[in-house]
């Protein structure tokens, strides 16, 4: 028998893993993210008042990631820890080479989606932490 709050846990981390890989290959228009460095420095210049179009897929990975690590808390689970570090492996690599123009460092730039991989990324690696951690065994009274 499976336990519901870990299918809505790999669930969860499934669909955010799903929109980091649609954040690289996905639908360009939807997303907001722009093939090019030219247009990825001046689609971040044009947003400084507030988060941008492509902000919105990262943040419902962030919301996705956060809610199946809070789902899974006392679940030993290697996927849900490999999905959410993969997710947050994909966000960082795909955005780290918008940061070597210093002018694209703005905060509702990349610097955002950066912090969103990174926090997903963290989310997974404390998961797979708690998941390989022992518990102890207490001897019984006698």
């Amino acid at each position: 028998m499976t336990d519901t709050r870990l299918v809505i846990a790999l669930v969860s981390a499934g669909i955010a893993l799903a929109l980091a890989i649609f954040g690289i290959a996905g639908d360009n228009q939807i997303t907001g993210l722009q093939t090019g460095m030219q247009v990825h420095v001046g689609l971040a210049a044009s947003h400084l008042g507030g988060l941008s179009a492509s902000h919105i897929p990262g943040l419902i990975a962030l919301a996705l990631a956060v809610t199946a690590f809070v789902v899974s808390w006392r679940h030993r689970s290697y996927l849900v820890a490999g999905l959410l570090i993969a997710a947050g492996i994909i966000y960082t690599v795909h955005l780290a080479p918008f940061l070597g123009d210093h002018s694209v460092i703005s905060f509702p730039g990349p610097i955002v989606g950066l912090l969103f991989g990174h926090v997903i990324l963290g989310l997974g690696v404390a998961k797979g932490i708690g998941s390989s951690a022992t518990t102890p065994v207490q001897r019984p009274k006698v």
